[in-house]
């Protein structure tokens, strides 16, 4: 299979772009011979954008309700965006603001573990459980397309807890995936060159795939001795080691496939989500899904912002942002001190101007892989489990992108009666190219945002 661009080189140096040499899939010096694409058609790439603790949502007579509203006051094509969501001025036509849905399954059974369900809707009334999270259906039929079948990204890194998660994305076993949080961590992992000779690796990759063969054997073994507890602990171990494997065998498929070349003097490795640099670790996390999704390196992204509680080092964004208090306390407070309405909604502008940013990059940079932009051919999906602070209804969402996908853009959509999450869900993984039906609890498919 041979590809090449239809841009030129001059049309990514005109991005600041000048020192990227693209990987072999989406070479712009010539063509080259690279495995074909599991699912076959335009590249379709999905990007998920979580924040915790909802949105300031003042209520109506309040003197902030007007202009700090998170929502439009009207729906349809002709909505005027209050002061929140005023970053995405300029990308009306490639963007839709979305209110009434919501997982049936947690409207009233939200705590701080939300976001570990914000892609799948599993219900949590009798227990933890979860089922396998929508970016991982898509990354599980092209898996094998990019070097990375996915991309789990965090503030906090990790999985976190049960209770405390800080990944959005499940696989099929229900198991949280753990993310990545570091940016020099997240560009080693895509970009760095393993300076070891392909031998060497791939003897190490072997190496690697014993030890975990003979674990999985031994495992395998006690599972007939165990009691149901200890059963479910093994069960756990044995996905880990399944993933483990898989994780092994795509790293020797693309064993002798060069990583892409990037000068990592566009990134800022030093940022961290502080009170000085909270506003360049956004920048920077979201510059680097922007190039993993250039370079093709993945075509499945999430990103948590923050956890959702008090904890965590996202919780501390707010203070980048100028303001005097963590996130939780801006969402806690709001409805108590004055000016607490407003408050909290500079943080959600705060964060919608981040987006702005990455929405407005990703408009501009020409698609390596098909026509239009990166944004014509990404579907971004940003949003809440929430709406005010642990009330599981109408979600705040935004999505972007997607046009040349079959999205279709330019209107705020209000669902007065709350929808399934799912059905979105659903819509976003057909658009995307999955062949499916349904997924989780969905009740059909979301037709107005269909071109």
């Amino acid at each position: 299979m041979s590809l090449s661009s239809p841009h030129s080189r001059r049309d990514f140096m005109k991005l600041g772009l000048a020192g990227l040499a693209l990987p072999p899939l989406a070479s712009m010096l010539g063509t080259q011979n690279v495995a074909a694409p599991a699912a076959p058609g335009k590249p379709a790439r999905l990007v998920t954008i979580f924040f915790p603790n909802g949105v300031s949502l003042p209520p109506v007579g309040h003197p902030s309700f007007n202009d700090w509203h998170w929502f439009p006051h009207t729906p349809g094509s002709d909505y005027t965006l209050t002061k929140p969501l005023q970053p995405l001025a300029g990308l009306r036509n490639d963007i839709s603001i979305l209110s009434g849905f919501s997982h049936p399954n947690l409207r009233s059974n939200i705590t701080h573990s939300c976001s570990a369900q914000f892609l799948t809707g599993e219900d949590q009334s009798k227990g933890y459980k979860n089922s396998v999270s929508y970016d991982q259906v898509l990354a599980g039929q092209i898996d094998g397309a990019t070097r990375f079948s996915s991309l789990a990204l965090s503030t906090n890194g990790g999985t976190g807890s049960v209770g405390r998660p800080a990944t959005i994305s499940v696989n099929r076993d229900g198991a949280l995936l753990p993310s990545l949080s570091e940016p020099r961590q997240i560009f080693d992992r895509l970009f760095t060159v393993d300076e070891r000779g392909a031998e060497e690796r791939a003897r190490a990759i072997a190496r690697d795939r014993s030890i975990l063969d003979r674990v999985s054997s031994r495992l395998s073994r006690l599972n007939g001795t165990l009691g149901a507890e200890d059963r479910a602990h093994l069960d756990s171990y044995l996905t880990a080691t399944r993933s483990l494997e898989k994780q092994l065998g795509r790293a020797n498929d693309w064993l002798n496939v060069p990583k892409p070349e990037v000068d990592p003097g566009l990134f800022d490795f030093n940022a961290e989500p502080t009170r000085e640099l909270g506003t360049n670790y956004l920048r920077t996390m979201f510059d680097l899904i922007h190039m993993a999704l250039l370079t093709d390196s993945t075509r499945v992204v999430t990103y948590q912002t923050a956890m959702e509680n008090s904890g965590g080092r996202g919780n501390k964004l707010p203070y980048a942002a100028g303001l005097s208090m963590h996130h939780h306390q801006l969402s806690h407070s709001a409805s108590r001190d004055e000016g607490g309405w407003e408050r909290w909604a500079k943080y959600d502008r705060y964060l919608t101007e981040r987006l702005s940013e990455f929405l407005t990059k990703m408009s501009q940079t020409p698609d390596p892989l098909a026509e239009g932009s990166l944004l014509d051919n990404t579907i971004v999906l940003y949003g809440c489990g929430t709406s005010k602070t642990h009330i599981g209804r109408n979600y705040p969402l935004v999505l972007a992108g997607g046009k040349n996908l079959g999205i279709k853009h330019g209107s705020f959509h209000r669902f007065d009666e709350e929808r399934p999450f799912n059905d979105l869900l659903l819509t976003l993984l057909q658009q995307a190219g999955v062949e499916t039906g349904s997924f989780g609890d969905s009740a059909g498919t979301v037709d107005q945002i269909i071109a």
